[in-house]
């Protein structure tokens, strides 16, 4: 075990520096957007609001842009400050990807029933990671009787209205309560439909992001360049360095969501359902 050691090098970026500043500027564009009660704007927005679980669906999509802001400009302040490590910088793109699909996901429907039923669908997926962290507490006996409480008040509120809302929707709760397969839904997004072949190379990003996250072997070799090998018993041992090449490549991948859920978001704000 070493610690990272500076090469020297300057990373070759290419024109993600561009990306960044599209970033910048879509989402200030979120920011200026205006209210839509008082300026009476007769959008997908304001359509889904006044129907069941219609505001859940932007709630959550705000939420899931500010995630991938948050890891977006965390990494810009680690590449400034810290470095193209090996693990941090893909540790910090997973999140911006996946939170970039969800809000893309949430909202690329046209058709505003399912919209509102994708926004139901990630309000109990939610709600049931709170329900197993609280349930963890079960192993002290002295909060059963709290979490025995918590999980009454639970059934008898949210859990009802979310099935109300589901009959509401016309969908199955225990359909809206399945997790969302992020491999199978990428390329069912309209707008990754529209890139021939391009879904293949978001899963396979996706692939290589969550194998960063988790510390896989296999996905810092496919991300790294070998500087020194030294034969050992047993193997080698080799000096890695993040390839530039591979890490702008899935950075433009994981900007493309973004992007693409900053403006689908802007456009369900200000027009509305093109159908």
């Amino acid at each position: 075990m070493r610690a990272s050691i500076p090469t020297g090098e300057t990373m070759d970026l290419g024109n993600l520096p561009e990306y960044w500043r599209i970033i910048a500027q879509e989402f200030q564009n979120l920011e200026r957007l205006p209210p839509l009660g008082p300026n009476r704007v007769l959008s997908a927005r304001s359509f889904d609001e006044s129907q069941a679980a219609g505001p859940r669906t932007y709630m959550g999509a705000t939420r899931y842009l500010g995630v991938a802001r948050d890891n977006h400009e965390a990494l810009l302040a680690l590449l400034q400050h810290h470095g193209a490590t090996m693990w941090a910088p893909w540790s910090l793109l997973r999140p911006t990807f996946e939170s970039s699909f969800l809000a893309a996901w949430l909202l690329d429907p046209e058709e505003g029933r399912e919209r509102r039923a994708r926004g139901l669908r990630c309000e109990i997926l939610d709600a049931l990671e709170r329900r197993k962290h609280r349930a963890v507490f079960n192993a002290f006996p002295q909060a059963r009787n709290l979490v025995e409480e918590s999980e009454k008040q639970w059934e008898n509120g949210s859990l009802k209205t979310y099935r109300a809302e589901a009959i509401a929707l016309g969908r199955s709760f225990d359909r809206l309560r399945q997790k969302i397969d992020v491999t199978a839904e990428l390329s069912k997004i309209s707008f990754v439909r529209e890139q021939k072949q391009f879904s293949p190379f978001l899963v396979a990003t996706w692939r290589q992001l969550s194998g960063f996250e988790h510390g896989f072997g296999w996905a810092v070799l496919s991300g790294s360049d070998r500087k020194v090998e030294v034969n050992i018993p047993g193997g080698i041992d080799a000096q890695l360095v993040i390839n530039d090449e591979s890490f702008v490549h899935a950075a433009k991948s994981t900007y493309f969501l973004l992007l693409s859920a900053c403006r689908l978001f802007a456009r369900r704000h200000m027009e509305p359902s093109r159908h």
